[in-house]
């Protein structure tokens, strides 16, 4: 039997409200735009330019850069919040067990992503894959 609706139900997969920075009347983020992950700002995203990896779709239209953006995550399950000890993995990184309870920066990509950096709480928050 043939699909009647190609689109997935909200429920299914990831989904994250981000900022977009860029936004404005000029640039604005329309439903259904592709964007990547920023390393700007925690929980930022700018739009996607030719050869950029699928990562957020946007829901719904956006022109102000404060206002928040719903979004499909791609490639990743969950976000979790997790402690770090030493120095603060950098947005964008990926993370490993520190061998205490944490995380600490991994030294080679392995598929996790540093959204968000609370330094003074010494808590990440990190899109599992």
């Amino acid at each position: 039997m043939p699909r009647l609706n190609t689109t997935m139900p909200d429920s299914y997969g990831l989904s994250l409200s981000v900022y977009v920075p860029t936004a404005s009347d000029v640039n604005p983020v329309e439903t259904g735009d592709l964007l990547t992950w920023s390393t700007t700002d925690g929980y930022s995203a700018v739009p996607a330019v030719a050869g950029d990896p699928l990562q957020l779709r946007a829901k719904h239209p956006v022109t102000d850069p404060l206002e928040p953006l719903g979004c499909y995550v791609y490639g990743f399950s969950r976000v979790e919040r997790l402690p770090y000890a030493g120095t603060a993995p950098a947005l964008g990184a990926s993370v490993e067990n520190d061998g205490a309870g944490g995380v600490r920066a991994a030294a080679a990509a392995n598929g996790t992503r540093v959204l968000y950096v609370d330094t003074a709480a010494g808590l990440v928050d990190v899109a599992m894959p």
